[in-house]
This record gives C-alpha cells, sequence and structure tokens, in this order.
C-alpha cells in the first residue's frame, strides 16, 4: 500500500514540478518580452536624438561656413596683413623734384634695414 501511495505522491510532485516550470517560462518570456521593449525603446530614444544632433550640427555648421563669412574672414585678415605692413614715416621734408622713392630708401640705409617696399606716397 505504501508503494501505491508513493507512486501517487511522485506523480503529484511531477504534475506539480511541471505546473512550476510552464510558470517559470511563462515569467521569463514575460521578461524577455519587457527586455525586448526596453531595447527597442532605448534604439528609438537615440535614433531620435542623433537624427536631432545631427541636424543641429547640419545648421551650424552651414551657418558658421557659410560662403559669405568666410569670405569675411578672409578679407578681414587680408586687409589686417596688408595694414600691418604699411609704415608712416614723419618729419621728411618735402622737395619740389622730390624723389621719394630714393628718400624713403636712404632713411632705411641709415636704419641698417634693406625691406622690400612698393610705391611710397605722401599722406
Amino acid at each position: 500500500m505504501q508503494i501505491c501511495s508513493a507512486d501517487a505522491e511522485n506523480k503529484c510532485l511531477l504534475k506539480e514540478k511541471v505546473k512550476d516550470q510552464r510558470t517559470i517560462i511563462k515569467l521569463q518570456t514575460q521578461l524577455i518580452e519587457k527586455e525586448q521593449e526596453s531595447v527597442q525603446s532605448f534604439k528609438e530614444t537615440v535614433r531620435k536624438e542623433v537624427k536631432s544632433y545631427a541636424g543641429v550640427v547640419a545648421s551650424s555648421c552651414a551657418t558658421a561656413l557659410s560662403p559669405k563669412k568666410l569670405q569675411t574672414v578672409v578679407k578681414s585678415i587680408q586687409d589686417t596683413e596688408e595694414r600691418s605692413r604699411n609704415i608712416i614715416i614723419h618729419g621728411l621734408a618735402e622737395k619740389d623734384s622730390e624723389d621719394l622713392k630714393n628718400s624713403v630708401s636712404d632713411i632705411f640705409s641709415q636704419l641698417g634695414e634693406k625691406p622690400m617696399f612698393s610705391i611710397p606716397c605722401r599722406v
């Protein structure tokens, strides 16, 4: 009689084990689904943020590197460099028949300098 009750108890325990395993599988499936939703949500957020970041970068780069702005900057630099090479000589006496180029060359010679210069003029 004990053998029968042991068999019945084994069957009962086996059914309980199968039921518990089904519950575990069901819960694991639910967990996997939630994790997949979370991953999908994360992917969507990243996709949106990358698009918005790319849009910001594209618009700011287009604004920063517009041809008109670049031309303005280059012209400003050229003007500054051009003016930085100018020199004004004060106190040079004016003569009716003066050769301004020779006068300026003489001044530079006295200073021990030999710069290249273009056409000098009076201001």
